[in-house]
C-alpha cells in the first residue's frame, strides 16, 4: 500500500501533525524549529514559518475562518514551542500576527475556545495563561 500523498520539507523529526478545521489543509511543525502549511493539491507547502528559536513542539489550528462556526474571523494557527513562546499565524496573510511571550520555560498546549477569541497555553513553568486573540495580552494567569 502506498499513502495518498507525501510530503517532504522538514530536515528533523515532526512532532504533530494536524487537519484545518475545511479539512483542506495539513499544519506539521518539527525539531527543525518550522511550522509548515500544506495542501494535498501541491507538493510545496503554502507557508514555510521560521521565527521560533526552538523545537516547536506542538500546533493547534482556530476554530475560525471560512467553513465554521466563526466564518467573519480570519485561520489562524498556534505554534507552541520549546523557545517558551507561542505565535499566532494568520493563513490568508501568511505572517505572524502574535507573540505570546509571559512563559519562562518551554510551551507543551494550545487550546483555542469555540469561538477563536481565546487562547490558552500550558507550560512546563507550571503556569496556564488565558490569552486574547485579538491583542495578544494575558487575560488570566492560572498557577
Amino acid at each position: 500500500d502506498q499513502p495518498v500523498k507525501r510530503f517532504v520539507g522538514h530536515t528533523d523529526e515532526v512532532n504533530a501533525i494536524k487537519w484545518d478545521p475545511t479539512g483542506t489543509m495539513l499544519a506539521s511543525c518539527s525539531d527543525d524549529f518550522s511550522a509548515k502549511i500544506w495542501s494535498v493539491k501541491q507538493d510545496e507547502p503554502l507557508h514555510d514559518f521560521r521565527l521560533h528559536t526552538k523545537e516547536i513542539y506542538t500546533i493547534k489550528w482556530s476554530p475560525t475562518g471560512p467553513g465554521t462556526k466563526n466564518p467573519n474571523k480570519p485561520l489562524l494557527l498556534a505554534t507552541a514551542s520549546f523557545d517558551s513562546v507561542v505565535k499566532l499565524w494568520d493563513i490568508d496573510k501568511g505572517e505572524c500576527v502574535h507573540t505570546l511571550a509571559r512563559h519562562t520555560e518551554p510551551v507543551y498546549s494550545v487550546a483555542f475556545n469555540p469561538t477563536g477569541d481565546l487562547i490558552a497555553s500550558g507550560s512546563f513553568d507550571k503556569c496556564l495563561h488565558i490569552w486574547s486573540v485579538k491583542d495578544g495580552t494575558v487575560v488570566k494567569t492560572l498557577r
